[in-house]
C-alpha cells in the first residue's frame, strides 16, 4: 500500500508547462546517445522531442539544417518508447521497415523519418530549449502550498533543470523577501526529482551532491539567494517561490 501511495503521489506531482515554447538546435558533433543526452541537458534543456503533430511540424522546420542522421529525445525503456521529458509516445513516424530491435531513435537526414539504432553509435543530434517565463512570487507558502499556487495561477513550480533556467531564476530571486525560495525539486521514494519529469543532471547543490538520505523534514529543495545553490529545507517552511508561467 505504501508503495502504491508513493507512486500515485509522484504521478500527481509531475507536471508539464503547457505554455512552453520549444526551440530546436542541430548540433553538428558526433556523440553516442548517452553523451548527446548529457550535452543537451547541460547546455540546453534536453534532446529534442515532439509530442504531437503540431510540435512535429515545427521541429521539422528546424531540421532543414540537418546534414547527417541525428539523435532525438526518444528511446525504448522496459519495452515502451518514451520521450526524453518522460512522456510515453503513442504515435511515432517510423520510416519503412523501422523500428528494428534497438533502444534509441534518430532522425534520418533524407527521409526525415525515424529509425532506431544501438545507443552506442555516434552521430549528430538535436537539442531543444524549452522557453518558459519564470515568475518570482513574493508570497510565503509551504512547498505544497507553492506548488498549488503555481498550478492554479501559472503553470507549475519552477524546475531548474538546465543552466539557462538556473541563470534566469537567479536573475529573478534578487527581489525575494525570504533568503530561500521554493523550486520544483522534491525527495520522494528514495531519490530527488524535478516535478516536471526532467532529468536531475545539473548539480547546483550546496553540498557536493544531492543529500542521499535527508531527514524527514528536509525533503523539499529551495534556492538560496545568497549562495545561489539548492539546499534541502523543511517542506512546511513558509518561503517565497518561483513559478513557470
Amino acid at each position: 500500500m505504501k508503495t502504491t501511495l508513493t507512486v500515485l503521489l509522484i504521478i500527481q506531482l509531475y507536471g508539464l508547462a503547457s505554455c512552453a515554447i520549444k526551440q530546436h538546435y542541430f548540433i553538428d558533433e558526433k556523440k553516442t546517445r548517452p553523451q548527446a543526452r548529457q550535452y543537451c541537458n547541460a547546455s540546453y534543456t534536453a534532446l529534442s522531442t515532439f509530442l504531437n503533430d503540431i510540435e512535429k511540424q515545427l521541429f521539422l522546420k528546424y531540421a532543414v539544417s540537418q546534414t547527417s542522421d541525428a539523435w532525438i529525445g526518444l528511446n525504448k525503456s522496459s519495452g515502451t518508447w518514451k520521450w526524453a521529458t518522460g512522456e510515453v509516445t503513442t504515435q511515432i513516424s517510423w520510416d519503412a521497415g523501422e523500428p528494428a530491435n534497438h533502444l534509441c531513435a534518430y532522425l534520418h537526414k533524407d527521409s526525415k523519418k525515424l529509425h532506431d539504432r544501438d545507443c552506442t553509435y555516434t552521430c549528430t543530434f538535436f537539442c531543444m530549449t524549452v522557453i518558459v517565463n519564470t515568475v518570482m512570487v513574493q508570497q510565503s507558502e509551504s512547498w505544497e502550498g507553492a506548488l498549488e499556487y503555481c498550478r492554479h495561477h501559472h503553470d507549475d513550480l519552477a524546475s531548474l533543470s538546465s543552466s539557462r533556467s538556473m541563470t534566469d531564476a537567479l536573475s529573478k530571486i534578487t527581489g525575494a523577501q525570504t533568503q530561500y525560495v521554493w523550486i520544483g525539486l522534491r525527495f520522494l521514494a528514495g531519490g530527488w526529482f524535478w516535478i516536471s519529469g526532467d532529468d536531475l543532471i545539473l548539480n547546483v547543490w550546496s553540498s557536493a551532491g544531492p543529500p542521499q538520505c535527508p531527514a524527514q523534514n528536509q525533503r523539499c529543495a529551495a534556492l538560496d539567494k545568497n549562495t545561489q545553490t539548492w539546499t534541502p529545507r523543511d517542506c512546511e517552511e513558509k518561503l517565497n517561490f518561483l513559478c513557470f508561467k
